[in-house]
Parts: C-alpha cells; structure tokens; sequence
C-alpha cells in the first residue's frame, strides 16, 4: 500500500476547504489534509508535521499566501507550493512565481488544481533524483581526488591527434601549476626534465601512430629547480569522434620511491665491501638487492636472486612466531636474533640477522634490509668451550674419588668411633629398661647420647660424599678455619700411619669468603695429602696456616718437610699430566690451580729453606662481584 500525499492547507474558509478536499477525493488521490488558518498555526505544521505538497490561499484576515511562501521557502525550500485563491491577481501571481512558488489556481478553475499537484510532485521528485545525482557525483570526485592526492596519483585524458589536455587536480599539482591552469602538450614538454625532451617527443610520435597502451618513467623540473620522477600509464579509450585518439591514464609521483632506491644502492655499493650478507626485501619479501657477501655464504647470484621471494629462497626457521618479528620490526625499526637458513647447496647455515625497517620521506615502510652473519664458526667454538669445561668438572670429580682410596682407613676410624660409641650404649639403655624397675631417665639419657652419636656419623658420610658427588658449584658464605679444621680431622688417621703430625696456626678474626665450601675442601685436602706422602718415608710435621695478606686477602698455607719440589720445576708441577708420583695422574695440581683462580685467587708453591716445600694460595676476603663457573 502507498504512503498518503501528505498535504499542508493554508485556508480560513471552512467551505472552500471542504471543496479542495471533495475535489481530491473525486479525482481519487489517496491523501491527508492538515489545515492551518493562523501564522503560529502554520509555522507548527512547518517545523513538526511530514509534509509533500502545500495549498495556500492568498488572503487571509491575518496572515498572507506571500508570507507564508518566505516562510515555507525558508524552511523547506524543495517543497510545491501552490496558491489556491480567488482573488490573485495576474501581476501578483507573476511575482509570487518569481519568489518560489510552483503554481496558482484561481478558486473559480478548480479543475486545473489536480493536474498542477501532479506537475509540481513530478518536478519536485525529478529535481530531487537530481540533487540526489549530483550529491552522489560530487562525493564521488572528492573521494576520487582525496584518494589521489593520497597516492600522489592523478588522471588525465589526452587527444592525440589534436593535442588537447584534461587532467585532475592531482596531476596539476605534479605539474607544479597553478590550480585551474589549462594544460596543453607545449606545458608537459616545459615540465618534462631537458635530457627527457626528446624521449617524450618520440613516445607522442609513435603514440600517434601505433595507438597502443604504453607505461614510462620520466623526470619533470620544476621552475624552482626542483626534479621530481614520474611513472604514466595509459590506454586508448573509445570515443564517438572518429577523427579523434583519445587516451585515458595515470600518472604516479614516484620521487620518494626513487629516491630511496637510490639511497639503498649507494648503500649497497657500500654494503658490497663487507663480508657480511645482505639483501634488501619489499613489503612483499621480494628480493630487490642481494651483496657479493650474500653470494658467498647462500651460493646464489645477485642475478638468481632478485625477484625471488627471500623466505621461500632460504626457508628461514626464526626463534619466535614471525607475527611477534614482524610486529617488533614494525614497532622499532629495527629486529635481531639467530636464524637459520638453507644454501643452495641444501645445507643448513646458523646467522645472526639484523634487520633494519626501510622507509620513504613521508615515513611509510617500503623496504627491509637484512644483514646476516654466519656464526656457525662461533658456535661449533661454543660447545667446544663447553665441552672442555664438562671435561675438567669431570676430572675434578675424578681427582677427588681417587683421594678416596686414600682416605678409606681414616674413614673407616671415624665412622666406626660414634658408630661403636652407639652400640655400646644401646646395650646399655637395654639394660636398664630391662631392670625389674626399669632406670627410665637412665635409659632416656643414653638414648640421646645414641641419637647424637649417628647423626655424627651420618655428617660424616655426608661431608665425604659431597667431595666426589656431580653437582653443580654452590657458592656460599663459608670459614676457612672451619675448613682447615675438618680436613685435619678427616687426614688425621691418614697422616699416623705415615708417621706425619698435623699442626694448625689459625688467625683469629679472620672474614667469611664467598666460595664453593666442597672445591675449597677438595683443594685443601689434594694439598695436604701431597705433604703427608712427601713426608711418608721420613715421617715429619705437616703445619696448616691461616692469614691474612696486606691487601686483605685471605691466605692459606700447608708445609712439609719432605722431599721437597725438583728443581726449576715449581711452575711446571702446576701442568696438567706433570706428576712426580709413580702412579701419579698429574691433575691434581692443575685442577686446584683452576679452582683457585675461578674464586678469584692465586696458588702457587716455593721450596723451603731447609727441606720440603710450602703450597700458598688466596682468596678474597669478602664476596666476589664478577661471575664464577665450575671447574
């Protein structure tokens, strides 16, 4: 069902108002009539009633038909507006014409009344498609050229044959010239770069002929001096006109794009005196520029690789999701890590890449350049490092469990004392809980006693495990002189059975340091084990000394009086595999040496004045500050 003609009656005279509207009724319009009869009551219906179409008498007793045209033409100025009156004269219907209104129907030729409202909706529809039209067009070319003048891209159209020139805003504002300027071919030659002139002329002449779509870059000179670069584009187009060519194209400033091409060649002329491999990639991954040091570490040509996309060409593996690398890059700028690729050849290559976000002068991003260097050298030296490292922590452990064998019987003595201590006096809590009145506090007591005994037998197999377990370094604040104490409880045995004594001179206040308390002990006891058996055919006295140097360093000294060091050999005896010793390895020297200077210490050795020798080293005497790793 269509909408009702909404209709809008100025009137005062409620019969002539019936009669409008028995007239439209008859002529079978399908409508609504609001009548007015006052200005306030018109001026309501303007500002809040839907309206189509307004009938207005002329005269009324206080208000007029010319007046409530200003009024409606300045509210609705598309609106049919037709006077309906019967006492319009011919001049004043000629002057309410020209104000605005669309027709006039004397009230004694009603039946002109249908037919006018059926012109004026017409007219009142076609001129607003019309509108309609024209709003769509002109939103249309400012999008075109808002759109252009983004892209730096114009539009022209161009006659062959007869020269004449239409081009948007755009392209005018390439040319350099004033908007609104007509262009003609004698302009674009001007504007054309002189080392151009003559290309431009010969593409025109064979445009002429050939009449093919063509596409070239050129330079245009401004009148500043200012050069800017061009790319056109552009193909026939039909035309009514048979004696006309007509050409439709594009035309592009590509000057940022240029010159930053030239910028990355100067750089990759530069680039090319590197070792390091390089390429440049578009947005796109399309290798724009490949370096000699790219050649030689992938195996292909600058040739080959150009044109080629990078990712597919060396089937990269990066150490993130590339989302997380594409957004740092766009992000920064800039973008690092170790990446793997495959050569020509198929093999695969480890590099440290470093990319670098190139963009144009108005910021945009238009290219990557990637350096990568190949650390694969570096890398096979890193886990050889790390390999020997495992090798001397190997070694070290090693050293130590052949100091069990060693300390087998002095272990045996120590254990088998709070080992024998607790047998004893279980047998003897058994007894008094078996008394007809069991001594309870008796038995409680020497329980204690027995609790005490095993946990000190268990400290003592724990502490000698720690000496040959594998783990790994556990820095912490340790005493020395607590140290220097256990290993002579630990040697003591050892040391009887080779007719050795044990003597101790501890400094008094001297500091905590921060070290490995088991590598300190397995130094501790590798040098107090070599005096002992220095001194086993002689027996003698081994003296364990602590101090402190005058830059407040701790010192550690053990001596001997047995056979002393050979001669010229004190530095040597600190070589891996040097060993005075029948059955000796040669490592244990090395590897306390090692140790020592992993805590930021010193061990050397120097013979005594009458026999045997004395091995000193030290140690900081407060935490160390730079890094540690284990021996």
């Amino acid at each position: 069902m269509t909408s009702p003609l909404r209709i809008l009656l100025l009137e005062d005279n409620s019969t002539d108002a019936e009669l409008i509207q028995d007239l439209l009724e008859t002529d079978g319009l399908f409508f609504e009539i609001t009548r007015v009869q006052t200005r306030v009551e018109f001026e309501g219906a303007l500002n809040n009633v839907a309206i189509d179409l307004i009938l207005a008498d002329y005269q009324l007793p206080s208000f007029d038909g010319l007046s409530a045209l200003n009024l409606a033409l300045r509210t609705h100025p598309n609106l049919p507006f037709i006077f309906v009156s019967g006492t319009l004269g011919e001049e004043v219907a000629v002057e309410a014409l020209k104000i605005g209104a669309t027709d006039y129907v004397l009230k004694t030729s009603l039946s002109r009344l249908v037919p006018s409202m059926r012109r004026a909706l017409r007219e009142a529809g076609q001129r607003t498609e019309r509108r309609k039209a024209e709003e769509a067009l002109r939103r249309s070319e400012m999008t075109l050229a808002e759109a252009q003048r983004l892209s730096h891209t114009g539009s022209f159209g161009w006659d062959v044959l007869s020269g004449e020139i239409n081009w948007s805003d755009e392209t005018c504002r390439i040319f350099g010239c004033a908007p609104g300027t007509k262009p003609t071919t004698d302009l674009v030659v001007e504007r054309t770069h002189p080392d151009d002139r003559m290309l431009l002329r010969k593409m025109i002449d064979r445009t002429s002929i050939v009449r093919a779509a063509f596409t070239t870059e050129r330079r245009l000179m401004m009148p500043d001096g200012v050069i800017k670069h061009v790319r056109v584009v552009a193909h026939p187009a039909a035309s009514d006109n048979p004696e006309s060519v007509l050409f439709i194209g594009a035309i592009t400033d590509i000057t940022s794009r240029k010159r930053a091409e030239e910028t990355l060649q100067e750089q990759a002329n530069l680039l090319n005196l590197t070792h390091d491999a390089i390429f440049v990639h578009d947005l796109n991954e399309i290798i724009t520029y490949w370096n000699r040091g790219a050649e030689k570490l992938y195996g292909w040509t600058g040739e080959q690789a150009k044109g080629q996309n990078a990712f597919n060409l060396l089937k990269p593996a990066f150490p993130a999701p590339l989302e997380e690398i594409t957004s740092e890059l766009l992000q920064t700028g800039h973008w690092e890590g170790e990446v793997v690729h495959t050569r020509k050849d198929h093999a695969r290559l480890t590099v440290e890449s470093r990319w670098s976000l190139q963009r144009d002068a108005q910021g945009t991003p238009v290219a990557v350049l990637v350096t990568n260097s190949d650390i694969g050298d570096r890398k096979l030296a890193e886990r050889e490092r790390e390999r020997l490292r495992q090798l001397e922590a190997d070694l070290a452990r090693i050293n130590r469990v052949s100091m069990m064998g060693e300390l087998a019987a002095s272990l045996a003595h120590e254990i088998k004392q709070p080992i024998t201590a607790a047998a004893l006096k279980a047998q003897a809590c058994g007894r008094w809980l078996s008394h007809a009145m069991p001594d309870v506090t008796r038995a409680r007591e020497v329980a204690g006693e027995m609790i005490t005994d095993v946990m000190r037998a268990g400290a003592i197999i724990d502490r000698v495990r720690s000496l040959y377990a594998r783990s790994a370094p556990q820095w912490e604040l340790i005493d020395i002189n607590e140290i220097i104490r256990e290993m002579t409880a630990l040697l003591r045995d050892l040391a009887i059975r080779n007719a050795v004594s044990i003597r101790t001179e501890l400094a008094v206040g001297i500091p905590s340091t921060t070290a490995d308390r088991v590598q300190v002990q397995q130094v501790l006891m590798n040098l107090m084990i070599n005096g002992i058996e220095a001194m086993k055919d002689s027996g003698g006295e081994l003296t364990v000394v602590s101090d402190r140097t005058e830059d407040h360093q701790l010192l550690i000294s053990v001596s001997d009086s047995g056979i002393g060091l050979p001669a010229n050999e004190c530095e040597h005896i600190f070589d891996a595999f040097f060993t005075t010793k029948p059955q000796g390895a040669g490592m244990g020297l090395s590897i306390s040496r090692r140790i020592i200077e992993s805590h930021g210490g010193r061990l050397w050795a120097s013979p005594n004045s009458g026999r045997g020798a004395t091995f000193r080293f030290t140690l900081p005497g407060k935490a160390m500050q730079s890094s540690r790793h284990a021996v």
